[in-house]
């Protein structure tokens, strides 16, 4: 800002000169913002791709049931899938606020030096105190972006949980209020994501809230399979998980028969008959995840299991789909209406494939640029394209 000055003496005025901003200080500060993402980033890291993906799906492929799940009789697939991002980003600041203040407690770092090192508090790229501070801007915030994107309820219900959950150490007291806990939490998670997809115009139906209560008890009586891995950070913090409660040898019969049970009753929820196409591929992943839990029992194995636990609940998200034959039918129509305009699929599907092909390029450019600003150190991948027909 420019000041204006006057000299009594000399009877001039002056003009001071303009503060300049240096070079160095749109460095640090482009380098403080580098690290506070990555740090964000790092706090939601484990369960971004096997529980933010997860329950975005259950939000997406319920929106593309229509009827099924919401009041929309006629769900526009190009418009439904724009919501996307709106509702992954909500899903994912919920996420935020819950996993900080899971690992920011003393006891819960000693157990993340054991189960997961590489976590901001135990690697030091944040203190306690500083994941406080962070916590203390995102809550309000967080708070605000759901309500723009109308999921308010669910975020007060999710913030009451964590609490519940954190810091009056109900994931400490006993197991079966541990799960509890992180099923309706499960459930609030995928109750929002929904409505964000659904969009403000409907609304979730009473057979969408009911099916929201399936998953719910689908993952009170199976997300235990998740303390299975972390049976020795566990120990080490003192906290009374399925594993040690139960010992390993029940513990696992006690994932194995539920997730054959759900696999069969999830299906029935929509009609769906027991040699069905979807019926039977569920059964197959869900007694392929069973079977693992018993047969596969070291550590790298456990997290394999637990990754296709993950996998397997996204079918079960998909099964909606499945109920009403028109809902895939109308989503074919509108992917060949978009890719074959006016029935010319030689010339839309050769446009799609140079658009992607463009677009995986063009991605491997930008993350040859800033995938090391982001993340650290990254190998980029080569890329060969030998033609486009």
């Amino acid at each position: 800002m420019v000041l204006l000055q006057y000299d009594m003496n000399m009877s001039t005025r002056t003009l001071s000169k303009p503060s300049r901003f240096h070079l160095s200080d749109i460095i640090d500060a482009i380098v403080q913002l580098q690290s506070l993402i990555r740090t964000l980033y790092l706090f939601t890291a484990n369960d971004f791709m096997t529980f933010a993906i997860p329950t975005t799906l259950f939000a997406v492929f319920g929106a593309c049931s229509g009827p099924v799940l919401t009041s929309n009789p006629n769900p526009d697939l190009l418009s439904t899938l724009l919501r996307l991002p709106a509702a992954l980003l909500g899903v994912w600041t919920n996420l935020l606020i819950f996993n900080i203040s899971n690992q920011r407690s003393p006891s819960a770092v000693e157990e993340d030096k054991i189960n997961k090192p590489h976590r901001p508090l135990p690697s030091g790229l944040i203190t306690s105190d500083g994941s406080r501070r962070v916590l203390l801007a995102a809550v309000p915030l967080v708070l605000l972006l759901n309500w723009t994107l109308g999921a308010w309820q669910e975020t007060l219900l999710l913030f009451t949980s964590t609490w519940m959950y954190n810091d009056l150490q109900g994931c400490d007291e006993d197991w079966i209020l541990r799960n509890l806990l992180i099923a309706v939490g499960y459930g609030l998670y995928s109750c929002a994501a929904l409505r964000i997809m659904t969009g403000s115009e409907h609304s979730i139906t009473a057979t969408g809230l009911q099916w929201l209560v399936i998953i719910t008890l689908v993952m009170f009586i199976t997300q235990h399979i998740c303390d299975i891995k972390d049976q020795e950070g566990d120990r080490s913090r003192g906290r009374r998980s399925a594993p040690i409660v139960l010992g390993d040898e029940l513990v696992r019969w006690s994932v194995a028969v539920p997730i054959l049970v759900s696999s069969i009753i999830s299906p029935m929820f929509f009609g769906l008959r027991l040699w069905s196409g979807m019926t039977l591929s569920t059964l197959i992943i869900g007694s392929t995840v069973a079977a693992r839990t018993m047969v596969y029992r070291d550590l790298k194995s456990d997290k394999l299991t637990w990754k296709l636990w993950a996998f397997w609940t996204c079918w079960l998200f998909a099964l909606p789909l499945a109920k009403d034959p028109r809902v895939v039918a109308e989503i074919w129509y509108h992917l060949s209406g978009m890719v074959c305009p006016n029935g010319d699929c030689y010339t839309g599907l050769n446009v799609a494939a140079v658009s992607g092909v463009a677009l995986v390029i063009e991605g491997r450019r930008l993350y040859g640029h800033f995938g090391a600003w982001l993340v650290g150190n990254v190998t980029v991948p080569k890329i060969v394209v030998e033609g486009v027909m």
